[in-house]
């Protein structure tokens, strides 16, 4: 009898251990940021270092000064830029080689970039148009196309990915797919589904898949003015989703009247740095967080942060999604002509 109710003591020690670490297991980082309290971050803070590229300037390669998206390796840029139809090709010393794609709507033909995604191992660049996927290479040949309707495009960690958004029945539905080497869907995840949407938003960051440190990150954007924030960072692993942090703005998506008062465009994270981008309804601002996972320093600033490395005053800083220890900015020196191209600033986060 003795030892049956021993048996049982420890039995119930055993369920009540797993019970606790199942819990821990379930609970995730979660992060404070007081929106009434402003911080500046100078760059120089949180960079170990940098390194500036002058973007050669050529009849073909004149940037504007909306660049969508920069793509980054230690031999290639691939920028994509509001003035230019076609995506721009750099070493990666900033020479100028080419443009890719010809303008058009016919086989191989790009009407107009709504997001790009590159293999540099490969050398392939791919291109989400009207309708469509167009893979070429970077010596600017053809490669394959495929119809798609998808609105964003990314090639992580060896694999191309694209999020596209469809009504049916008056539900919204984001789906996250997995596209092989003929662009052909192989794979598909549910990223979220709303009933009888009020609007899609258009938003100002498109970093919503990031690599870093062997795990590939995924924010579930907001698209409509829903009750709460979508304030949780995911790590993607196959084709399941698990929750790898949260953020805790101390308010939820709406006010006591129902009423928009905070828009979360973006969350990303480095290995020691978690970064947010949002905005706030009341005074029509844009808003960017950082916080350091190994000092809890907290930053909070408008606009971005201050470039106190190359002295150019406020500068938004956006992730290099392959590997986002690293970070990227366009920038102009003070005394470098108004007609030439920017300079692209690569940073390197500390450790």
């Amino acid at each position: 009898m003795y030892i049956c109710k021993v048996f049982i003591a420890y039995i119930c020690l055993l369920i009540g251990f797993m019970a606790c670490q199942s819990k821990k297991t379930n609970e995730i980082l979660t992060i404070p940021v007081d929106i009434q309290d402003i911080q500046q971050l100078p760059l120089s803070i949180i960079t170990q270092d940098s390194k500036s590229i002058h973007l050669e300037l050529t009849d073909q390669s004149l940037l504007s000064d909306n660049i969508n998206c920069v793509l980054y390796s230690e031999n290639y840029l691939v920028i994509s830029d509001q003035k230019n139809k076609l995506p721009i090709l750099f070493d990666g010393n900033g020479k100028f080689l080419r443009t890719i794609g010809s303008v058009g709507q016919g086989p191989g033909e790009i009407q107009s970039i709504k997001k790009i995604a590159a293999d540099f191992d490969k050398e392939l660049l791919y291109i989400l148009t009207t309708g469509k996927i167009v893979c070429y290479n970077f010596q600017g040949e053809f490669i394959r196309e495929r119809k798609n309707s998808s609105r964003f495009i990314y090639f992580i960690d060896g694999n191309l990915f694209s999020i596209a958004e469809n009504i049916i029945n008056q539900t919204n539905k984001c789906m996250l797919y997995s596209i092989d080497s003929d662009l052909q869907i192989k794979d598909s995840v549910l990223l979220h589904s709303i009933h009888n949407p009020l609007m899609i938003w258009i938003h100002p960051y498109t970093d919503f898949i990031t690599y870093s440190e062997g795990n590939t990150y995924q924010y579930y954007f907001e698209l409509n003015p829903e009750p709460s924030l979508r304030d949780t960072l995911y790590t993607l692993k196959g084709n399941q989703l698990y929750p790898n942090l949260r953020i805790d703005y101390g308010v939820s998506g709406l006010n006591a009247k129902g009423e928009r008062e905070l828009y979360l465009f973006n969350i990303y994270r480095s290995n020691r740095y978690v970064f947010s981008n949002y905005g706030l309804a009341h005074n029509n601002t844009y808003w960017f967080s950082c916080y350091d996972l190994k000092t809890k320093e907290k930053y909070n600033m408008e606009k971005g942060v201050i470039d106190d490395i190359n002295n150019s005053g406020i500068v938004t800083i956006r992730p290099i999604i392959t590997n986002t220890e690293h970070y990227y900015y366009i920038y102009y020196p003070e005394n470098e002509d108004e007609d030439s191209n920017p300079f692209l600033c690569i940073g390197t986060f500390k450790q």
